[in-house]
């Protein structure tokens, strides 16, 4: 009789460890808000590993280089964009109304042309389109791309005060939609509550 306790009380302590790892593999991970990556954002991909931004250098219009560095303390949301690309054309009107909505000290739009003929025709394009709210980068010799692992335009990077990626959306999305807010909402709101904690 007493063995035959021992083994039933043995078995349900190894059920419940059983339960306990599958229930520890299938925890989310707590670093990842849940549930902004929907609507709009469905297709927004969340890295699950911290990535630092690229130090590739581009450039603006009078030929002097920058990277992601120099946008350091702010939310940015990086696009990757060409004049001749259709998709990117398409969401340029919502780029510029989240700049116009949101731009400021905490959060910035970068855009990064991929335009192969020189920045002129980007600017063109953002002047012809009446896109007033944010100026091109140039990425003369797809440094940056590259280093993106970045095939496919548009690729929107969004990449947190403290330098690293949060993660991105291939093709185009939104950007001025609710859920865009919301999701670029959160991370300048925890970099505000971050530097308030850490002060």
């Amino acid at each position: 009789m007493k063995n035959k306790m021992i083994y039933f009380l043995s078995f349900i302590a190894l059920g419940i460890a059983a339960f306990s790892v599958y229930d520890l593999g299938n925890t989310p991970n707590n670093d990842i808000p849940q549930g902004l990556n929907a609507g709009a954002m469905k297709r927004f991909q969340f890295h699950e590993n911290q990535i630092p931004a690229t130090t590739a250098k581009f450039q603006d219009e009078n030929g002097n280089d920058f990277d992601f560095s120099d946008f350091s303390g702010k939310v940015i949301l990086v696009n990757l964009w060409a004049t001749w690309c259709a998709p990117c054309v398409k969401e340029m009107p919502d780029l510029n109304e989240l700049q116009g909505s949101l731009g400021g000290e905490n959060f910035q739009v970068v855009l990064i042309s991929e335009n192969q003929d020189g920045i002129e025709s980007s600017i063109k394009f953002l002047e012809e389109h009446k896109i007033t709210n944010l100026d091109t980068y140039i990425d003369g010799n797809r440094a940056v791309a590259r280093s993106l692992q970045s095939s496919a335009l548009p690729t929107s990077i969004l990449i947190g005060p403290d330098g690293y990626e949060i993660g991105r959306l291939v093709g185009p999305a939104e950007w001025n939609s609710g859920d865009a807010h919301a999701l670029i909402n959160y991370y300048i709101l925890k970099s505000q509550n971050d530097t308030a904690s850490s002060s």
